[in-house]
């Protein structure tokens, strides 16, 4: 993690793990609540701390003895059908398009992560370049590298296989579990984790499957590129709304320790409470305004125990209580 930000990711991906530890029998909801990521997100744009996923692709893997879970989830649910980057994508004409694409948007959907096509002379490489965090990745790696095999069979077909693999991760026999990866020729210990390609191929148009829930989709892209206070802010946000958000599991969540983080915070002049508070302010006007939530739902959704304690510090943020404030919205 840098001095100023935390590392993100869009909340999309949050479903993209759930389907995949369902599809293998695997309880979501307890592995989200065991690396402290909530167990349902609804906003696909919210972002999320990043570190507890790759928390979540190792334990899984290890303490259900599915040695490719990293692959399994990206096959299950592929980078194309993803909420918050479809979108983005759906209109590539040919491979090319779109996998310059995704280049330049990819850092808009996880934060540091840079991808690149090199011109290699007789090949092309589609290439990864990421600051580690953890030594030893090699659920993410297996991750990454099935879903770029991917990207490129939207044009090359599901029968395509690179003809070189590069893997940043020393050898090991766990990528003989993927299929994808067993005609290829595997490179351990490289610098990026990249895939080969013939140039021929970048000309052939994509055929990209887009789930109906995504096609009139057209939310507001989030920034992953904020400073810390933005960014813990934003998180804050999409928890308030599933967990009764307390700063130490929100320390826990971007890495830090509960003493850090107040400390990041002083030095903003801010307090944790207060940035709580305001989410919950927030979120309480736009259910308030939005839903035909009763005033005890919304208290429940928002971590109080009542309806009296939500009241309470609804009228201390506004002056009004939650009644009065939701009539005064009428016409």
């Amino acid at each position: 993690m840098t001095a100023n930000n935390i590392h993100l990711v869009k909340a999309a991906f949050h479903t993209q793990f759930r389907q995949a530890m369902e599809e293998c029998g695997v309880s979501a909801d307890y592995y989200f609540k065991k690396v402290k990521l909530p167990t349902e997100v609804k906003d696909p744009e919210s972002l999320l701390p990043e570190k507890p996923f790759w928390h979540l692709v190792n334990m899984v893997a290890i303490n259900e003895n599915i040695p490719d879970f990293g692959s399994r989830v990206a096959q299950i649910t592929p980078w194309n059908k993803i909420a918050s980057l479809t979108p983005l994508i759906e209109s590539s004409k040919n491979l090319k398009d779109l996998l310059e694409t995704f280049c330049e948007i990819a850092s808009g959907q996880s934060s540091p992560v840079t991808f690149s096509i090199k011109d290699e002379g007789v090949l092309h490489s589609f290439c990864c370049t990421k600051t580690l965090q953890f030594k030893n990745e090699v659920q993410m790696e297996l991750y990454r590298i099935t879903s770029m095999i991917q990207m490129i069979q939207l044009a090359a077909s599901s029968m395509w296989r690179p003809e070189i693999i590069r893997l940043r991760m020393e050898p090991n026999k766990i990528v003989n579990a993927n299929s994808l990866l067993s005609d290829s020729e595997i490179q351990f210990s490289q610098i990026d984790s990249a895939i080969t390609l013939p140039k021929k191929i970048l000309q052939l148009p994509v055929q990209i499957d887009i789930p109906d829930s995504l096609i009139t989709k057209t939310t507001e892209q989030a920034d992953l590129n904020i400073e810390f206070v933005k960014s813990l802010h934003q998180i804050i946000n999409t928890y308030t709304l599933t967990n009764n958000a307390s700063l130490e599991e929100i320390a826990d969540a971007i890495g830090m320790s509960a003493r850090t983080l107040q400390r990041r915070l002083a030095d903003n002049d801010l307090k944790f409470n207060n940035l709580l508070s305001q989410s919950k302010f927030e979120h309480a006007k736009d259910k308030l305004r939005n839903t035909q939530s009763t005033i005890t739902e919304i208290a429940k959704s928002l971590g109080y125990s009542d309806a009296a304690h939500f009241t309470r510090a609804f009228h201390h943020w506004s002056g009004f209580s939650p009644t009065n404030f939701r009539k005064s919205l009428v016409p």
